[in-house]
C-alpha cells in the first residue's frame, strides 16, 4: 500500500494513534510492518516515539537534523580557485571556515582534479582541447 504523505511522518501518526489506544510500542511496530512490509519500522523507533509521547511531546514533524548546515558556496570556492589554482585545499578551507576535506569533496563534485600541482577541470572544455601544447609545456616545466 503506497502512502501519499511523507512515510516517517505518517508512521508517527500511526504510532500516536496506537499510543492513544493503549497499544504497546512493540505491537504498533509489528502492525505497521504487517501493512507496509517487513522492516518498515524498527521496534526501537516505535519505543523512541512512545517515550516522546509519554513526556508530552506530540510533535509529529521531522526535527531538523543535527550537525552543520549543508549549505556550501561553490561559487565562492570557484572564485578562490580562479584566484590561485595552485593553492592547497587548506587555504580555501580557512577562508571559507570549513574543513579541507569538505573543500576536496566539493572540488571533486564540481569536476575538478589536481593536475601538475594545480586544480583544473577534469573534463576539458573546447578551449582547453585547442591548447594541448600550452598545457604540455606548462607541466614539463615542473618536472
Amino acid at each position: 500500500m503506497e502512502c501519499q504523505v511523507e512515510k516517517n511522518e505518517h508512521f508517527r501518526h500511526l504510532l500516536l494513534f496506537a499510543f492513544n489506544q493503549g497499544s504497546t510500542a512493540a505491537k504498533a511496530a509489528r502492525d505497521i510492518c504487517a501493512v507496509y512490509g517487513e522492516g518498515a519500522m524498527a521496534e526501537r523507533t516505535a519505543r523512541d516515539c512512545y517515550a516522546k509521547f509519554k513526556n508530552g511531546n506530540f510533535d509529529l514533524k521531522d526535527a531538523p537534523g543535527s550537525g552543520r548546515s549543508v549549505e556550501f558556496d561553490e561559487e565562492r570556492l570557484n572564485q578562490l580557485l580562479h584566484e590561485n589554482s595552485r593553492q592547497t585545499t587548506r587555504e580555501p578551507a580557512e577562508k571559507m571556515e570549513c574543513s579541507h576535506t569538505a573543500i576536496e569533496k566539493h572540488l571533486h563534485s564540481m569536476g575538478n582534479v589536481q593536475k601538475c600541482g594545480a586544480w583544473a577541470p577534469h573534463a576539458l572544455s573546447n578551449n582547453n582541447k585547442n591548447q594541448p601544447a600550452t598545457i604540455s609545456v606548462g607541466c614539463s616545466n615542473f618536472g
